[in-house]
């Protein structure tokens, strides 16, 4: 029940008693009662404290209505409007169900929009609607998600210049910007490679080093593990899965089942796979490949996080995909969670 419980949002409060007549009375009680929410919910029943938690998360989505149609004019009423999105996430997450994204979004731009509310509700509201455009563009990587991003952060940064956050939601827009327009992507980030913060200058510095395998063809030449010689250029014509990623590296294995699915699935259609392994028992890497049936080709030197293709390549963490287009140029560094339409795109995608 923990782990429910550590999730849901505690800016809702509980009882709002029926005979309350005080505006300023109402909204402290409001705030008094949010500890309360998880009070005395049975630990050892997740089911029976699910449904409490439900009926309270219920109730509170009610009295947070009901305040605002008291209290229409109340200083505090974009703050309730946001705690009654709040709720309905927190209650819709209870609730194993999709919240209303779409009625959320429009209230979340009505209160970013209105210039009568504080700047920090607005500025809330603002950054809210970026995460939702965020969550948006990593699920499609499109070109319409990405221009819907980066006007999302244009806007934020237009209302709020000052805010300490524009660093980074300028990095945000540059890695929008790349899907549609590369050479403003390319300004911003090297741009940011002058910022004071290292991380961030670092990460601009990544960034554009990526933006040169958008630009041409990868070169890559190996003798795979088996043996065999190995030369991406003879796999020009075809969509190329690059994947970085180790027999002990748990995530990698669980994406195993759904790698071979998607290999099956489209190689016909011109789908190719290739291994790089981070590996350091040659053994180990040969037998789960052939369980598996991982029947492409695998990059190994048993230098585990020194691998040579890894270190050339930046890679950070495992599992790392690119998917590189007919030309071998890269088109998705972050194909993972959708990999099934994200090499359907890719092998459609026009010359």
């Amino acid at each position: 029940m923990k782990s429910l419980l550590g999730s849901v949002l505690l800016l809702v409060a509980s009882c709002l008693p029926a005979a309350l007549a005080d505006e300023n009375t109402a909204w402290e009680n409001l705030q008094d009662e949010a500890a309360r929410l998880t009070e005395n919910l049975p630990e050892d029943d997740q089911e029976a404290g699910s449904k409490l938690l439900a009926a309270r998360l219920g109730e509170q989505f009610g009295h947070f209505q009901q305040f605002l149609q008291d209290y229409p004019q109340s200083p505090n009423r974009w703050e309730a409007r946001m705690a009654v999105m709040q709720i309905a996430n927190s209650l819709a997450m209870v609730q194993e169900r999709e919240p209303d994204m779409t009625g959320q979004s429009a209230e979340l731009a009505s209160i970013a929009e209105d210039q009568e509310a504080p700047e920090n509700v607005r500025a809330d509201a603002g950054l809210v609607l970026l995460q939702l455009a965020s969550m948006d563009f990593d699920r499609q990587r499109s070109e319409q998600s990405a221009q819907a991003l980066s006007q999302a952060i244009e806007k934020f940064i237009a209302t709020h210049p000052a805010d300490a956050r524009l660093p980074v939601l300028r990095m945000t827009k540059a890695q929008a910007l790349e899907i549609y327009d590369p050479d403003r992507a390319r300004a911003i980030f090297t741009d940011l490679t002058k910022d004071d913060d290292p991380e961030l200058s670092g990460a601009a510095k990544a960034a554009l080093e990526m933006m040169v395998l958008r630009d041409k063809p990868v070169d890559l030449t190996f003798t795979a593990a088996d043996g065999s010689p190995f030369d991406l250029a003879d796999l020009r014509g075809k969509v190329v899965l690059l994947d970085f990623w180790a027999t002990w590296c748990p995530p990698c294995v669980e994406e195993v089942p759904e790698l071979v699915a998607t290999y099956e699935k489209f190689r016909g259609q011109g789908l190719a796979i290739v291994g790089i392994s981070l590996d350091e028992n040659k053994a180990a890497l040969e037998k789960f490949t052939a369980e598996n049936k991982m029947t492409w080709p695998q990059f190994f030197d048993g230098r585990g996080w020194e691998n040579e293709l890894a270190k050339r390549f930046g890679i950070q963490t495992v599992p790392t995909m690119w998917l590189l287009d007919r030309e071998g140029k890269l088109v998705d560094a972050s194909p993972r969670g959708r990999l099934e339409e994200a090499v359907s795109a890719a092998l459609a995608a026009k010359d």
